[in-house]
């Protein structure tokens, strides 16, 4: 049986998480030969066969958990594949810092997705975040699209949205195994891209491209993915913001000190507004949080205090009659 963590044992997850997912661009740039199709085979590969030997690991059978996973589970293992092509493809045609900054966005997707999905309401703190993210976005698509790849800025754009719609199919569905939307995810990726490199330049590379992809998949994703996944369960929504933050924050770091790729000026202006929005909204709704979790302790005890001095306060002459007592004690208090 899984065990159950702390809200605070979850949100060390998730920031673990993040933390090795911001390693991904920089094994991307580290090829040597590999394109972006070929990279993106060997890495949904090697995503798969690692998730698929941890459910193996765990006692299960990755087979059956895929076929007895839910709907929900298996649209988010496409969503997934779709996440993998779209952010490899944009790396390849963009800068690494506006990609990675433009998934301080999907928050604001998934409130949405939430909305028209799982009928929960947008709260206001929410959209107001959200029109600050657009200004954001604004301010690094401006940036991007006038001396850079528009195709590029664009699978950029449209990647948070799937990141948003993943994150609110993952809440609306109990995970079995939590690495099951992470196969579904890594086979229909490798297939597409080998779809796509077989007709051309095929799947031969240098063995370090090879190392790189699948540190970049086997190993960030496939033993940390399936890890959030289950975080999921029990870090609510404002932390596992924190893994968005956190990715985007560490990535360019890691860019900048191994493969000297300065971000643009008003790519990092944009992206400061995107994180300041999402900080802001991660705050407010923790506070929240707080507030609710103090009001909900203080019920019991009002519920107790009002119950009591209505049986006292209707009857203060009566003793209240002792349940426990047996049968031949008992006494009559009908009146």
């Amino acid at each position: 049986m899984a065990p159950t963590l702390s809200r605070f044992q979850g949100s060390i997850v998730v920031l673990i998480c993040g933390l090795s997912f911001s390693f991904g661009p920089l094994t991307f740039r580290a090829v040597d030969e590999a394109d972006a199709w070929q990279y993106l085979f060997w890495r949904c590969s090697s995503t798969a066969i690692i998730s698929i030997i941890i459910i193996c690991l765990a006692g299960h059978n990755p087979f059956r958990s895929v076929r007895e996973a839910g709907r929900n589970q298996i649209i988010a293992g496409l969503f997934t594949a779709a996440m993998f092509t779209l952010f490899i493809i944009a790396l390849s045609r963009s800068n690494a810092a506006f990609v990675l900054l433009m998934q301080c966005t999907s928050p604001f997707y998934a409130a949405f997705f939430s909305r028209i999905l799982l009928k929960e309401p947008v709260e206001r703190k929410t959209l107001v975040a959200m029109m600050l993210s657009i200004f954001g976005v604004a301010v690094m698509v401006g940036n991007t699209l006038g001396r850079g790849d528009a195709i590029g800025t664009t699978l950029a754009v449209i990647l948070p949205m799937f990141l948003g719609g993943y994150t609110v199919l993952v809440r609306s569905s109990p995970i079995r195994d939590p690495g099951v939307p992470v196969i579904v995810g890594g086979i229909t990726g490798a297939i597409v891209a080998a779809a796509v490199s077989l007709p051309g330049p095929g799947l031969n590379v240098p063995l370090n491209d090879i190392m790189m992809a699948f540190i970049g998949g086997g190993v960030l994703i496939g033993l940390f993915a399936p890890l959030w996944n289950y975080a999921h369960r029990f870090v609510p929504a404002a932390d596992v913001s924190l893994l968005l933050i956190s990715e985007v924050i560490a990535a360019p770091i890691w860019l900048w000190i191994w493969m000297n790729e300065t971000p643009q000026d008003l790519t990092l202006v944009g992206g400061g507004i995107c994180l300041l929005s999402v900080t802001w909204l991660t705050r407010e709704t923790a506070i929240d949080q707080i507030l609710v979790g103090a009001r909900s302790s203080q019920k019991p005890q009002q519920l107790s205090k009002r119950i009591h001095g209505l049986y006292v306060g209707a009857a203060p002459i009566f003793k209240r009659p002792d349940l426990k007592k047996n049968k031949e004690s008992k006494k009559d208090w009908s009146f």
